[in-house]
């Protein structure tokens, strides 16, 4: 497969048959484009490299004349670091532990009624409209509050932090700019917080804690705080508007939900299996590993396929079909092993709780297929840039201002409630 590139529109367009034939013929993949990296296909392999840290490096840097050192987990490989995401243990699991109390189970569960008030905001927003589109006007305004809320930015930068964050995650020119400002302002709310000694949320955490004895920095805050804005976007929009597309050209299944919420965790897992909204990361071999009877030496690049595992024969019976009660569901699209998204919980909680809103409140919805604009390249992010959705128009129920008008108690770890 000497033409293979997971960066072009013909493989957004055809990413299922082109893997499911390399899986099937040649499961490590070789590609001279973006300097040559190889692709692991098989769950087997890539769950063995996401295991093996010590030897598929995670790790972004720069030597100090500004070339590559390491390439950290894209190819081809970003302008900046993405905080712990591209660091090794057990320096990346030094800066993960100082957030990891705010994505258990428990904090999450203590946050859901403030999550359930976002998603009625979002609905109660365009509700009257009897038309939206579920990109821009529902899941991406949504999505951005929760996040501000967590980390107790002020809401009212909501617009321009979503501007931002819809089109870093459609990988639009002008990234880099986009980055920078938002780095910028995340720098001044952690300094602000930190000269405050208040506030609520996870920048205020942050802003009163040590690491190696000393407080954390402002640089290395703000980049934490950009990996979890930038990381905690794309997937839950895309597998929300994959599940409203699903119901909308599987009634049956829209029937079958409709009549039973509580297969909707099960169904928003089939939805990270089969529409892989983060397709892969990539890793840089340090030390000669064999996997599956090839060996990489040093300084091999690797894609690791997680739409690709998501789709073995091996793992998952009858792969190709949408399966919303799927019981053995051990998708790869959150990773595995020390990098395993610290977000899945909250990511999962999020996607549940706006298309119960969605579903309760506007379930005669249809989607105008022919406008659905799938993005045209998913080297990082598998979603889209517009899914246009009709429905009844209905009755607001609370404050469609804004911004919303939280009661219940937020996201919050043991003793910060």
């Amino acid at each position: 497969m000497e033409t293979f590139d997971h960066t072009t529109a013909e493989h957004a367009s055809h990413w299922r048959e082109i893997l499911k034939d390399a899986r099937a013929t040649c499961p490590i993949v070789h590609s001279p484009q973006h300097g040559g990296y190889y692709v692991l296909t098989r769950y087997a392999d890539v769950m063995a490299a996401l295991r093996d840290h010590k030897r598929f490096s995670s790790q972004r840097s720069w030597d100090d004349q500004g070339n590559d050192v390491m390439q950290g987990v894209a190819i081809p490989p970003q302008p900046i670091r993405v905080g712990f995401l591209e660091m090794d243990p057990p320096e990346s699991l030094k800066y993960r532990r100082l957030m990891n109390r705010w994505f258990t189970r428990g904090a999450i569960e203590r946050g859901r009624g403030r999550i359930a008030e976002a998603a009625a905001w979002a609905v109660d927003r365009v509700i009257e409209r009897g038309e939206c589109d579920i990109i821009d006007d529902l899941a991406s305004p949504f999505q951005c509050m929760v996040m501000l809320d967590l980390l107790g930015i002020p809401l009212d930068r909501g617009a321009k932090y979503k501007a931002i964050a819809d089109r870093l995650t459609a990988q639009e020119p002008g990234a880099l700019a986009d980055i920078e400002w938002m780095r910028a302002d995340l720098n001044q709310e952690f300094l602000r917080q930190k000269a405050s000694g208040g506030g609520a949320g996870l920048i205020a955490d942050l802003a009163t804690t040590q690491v190696d004895g000393a407080p954390l920095g402002d640089d290395m805050a703000a980049e934490l705080l950009l990996m979890l804005l930038l990381g905690g976007e794309g997937t839950t929009i895309a597998t929300i508007a994959n599940l409203l597309l699903h119901l909308a050209r599987n009634p049956e299944d829209k029937a079958r939900l409709s009549a039973d919420m509580t297969l909707l965790p099960g169904a928003v897992d089939e939805m990270m299996r089969y529409y892989a909204p983060s397709p892969g990361l990539a890793r840089t071999v340090i030390d000669e590993v064999t996997i599956d009877g090839h060996t990489f030496v040093p300084g091999d690049r690797v894609l690791l396929s997680f739409a690709s595992a998501n789709y073995d024969e091996d793992v998952f019976t009858d792969p190709g079909h949408v399966d919303i009660t799927r019981e053995h569901n051990p998708h790869l699209s959150f990773g595995a092993g020390a990098h395993r998204c610290i977000g899945s919980l909250l990511a999962k909680a999020n996607a549940e709780t706006l298309l119960t809103e969605v579903l309760t409140r506007v379930p005669d919805f249809e989607i105008d297929m022919a406008r659905v604009k799938p993005y045209e390249h998913a080297a990082l992010s598998n979603g889209f840039f517009s899914v246009p959705m009709r429905y009844a128009p209905g009755a607001v129920r609370g404050a469609a201002g804004d911004f919303p008008a939280f009661t219940a108690p937020g996201i919050a770890p043991e003793g910060l409630e």
